[in-house]
């Protein structure tokens, strides 16, 4: 990385300092108005890891592997990264699948293109959900969508004995954390993957990020508490080799509720 890219990474941090607020729901509903998944349908990639019609996929960005940040074309290592993530869900998908956060459902169209039929993706975005479901309706997918708030109780049965994953998602919950920690106990899953912060081993730099966003920086703590009390078993937690990001670098955080 150029000393100019450094630079510019600081000054953009020093700029979310300056503007930070604390991330609320209505902080967390204002991001998520903004965000890709209120975009018109027309203009969504969704079988891309690219995602946004138009977008120039030659386009250059920072990402980081295995601890080194470099510039490089985004086409070049967003696959890259996607296939990372699915690696490690399907070397444990031996049960149905649920994301929960999952915007406009990128990664369960890709786990479909792989031969995953159980698969069920819900978010608190009504839009996103709403686009996602009718690609997939417009595509033939067998991929069941819902809205849900995972800050309150879980439906009944939608998570039992199945596979549940987050990517990005529990970073906006940082005040919630510990509710919907225990509403994902509540809902019986047989296993839990996390592509989270793992705030403890980050560098500072992701830390200063980190807290300029008022992200989460205690999903681990959490689950450790948990582990504590006999309610989980950590398996393990990894560091993704590949980021797309020099300032959110994301961990691989497997556990499972004890019966």
């Amino acid at each position: 990385m150029s000393v100019a890219d450094k630079i510019k990474l600081r000054l953009y941090i020093k700029k979310l300092q300056s503007q930070k607020k604390k991330r609320d729901h209505v902080v967390v509903a204002s991001d998520w108005d903004r965000g890709a998944w209120n975009k018109k349908y027309e203009d969504i990639d969704f079988e891309s890891a690219v995602g946004i019609i138009g977008k120039d996929p030659n386009s250059h960005s920072l990402f980081v592997k295995d601890g080194n940040i470099f510039k490089g074309k985004w086409v070049d290592w967003v696959e890259k990264y996607e296939e990372q993530l699915l690696n490690i869900i399907t070397n444990h998908a031996d049960h149905p699948i649920v994301e929960l956060g999952c915007g406009l459902g990128r990664h369960l169209f890709s786990l479909h293109k792989k031969g995953f039929t159980r698969l069920d993706g819900y978010d608190v975005s009504e839009n996103a959900i709403s686009l996602a479901k009718r690609h997939s309706t417009e595509k033939g997918y067998d991929i069941g969508f819902g809205v849900l708030d995972i800050t309150r109780p879980l439906p009944e049965g939608i998570i039992k004995d199945k596979l549940v994953f987050t990517h990005a998602c529990l970073e906006q919950l940082k005040h919630y954390m510990t509710d919907v920690l225990q509403n994902i106990l509540d809902g019986k899953p047989k296993l839990v993957i996390n592509f989270e912060v793992d705030y403890s081993s980050v560098d500072s730099l992701v830390k200063q990020y980190i807290d300029a966003l008022d992200y989460q920086n205690n999903l681990v703590s959490e689950l450790h508490k948990l582990e504590k009390q006999n309610k989980i078993n950590i398996i393990s937690i990894e560091k993704l080799s590949l980021s797309l990001s020099p300032v959110n670098r994301l961990s691989s955080i497997i556990w499972k509720p004890i019966d």
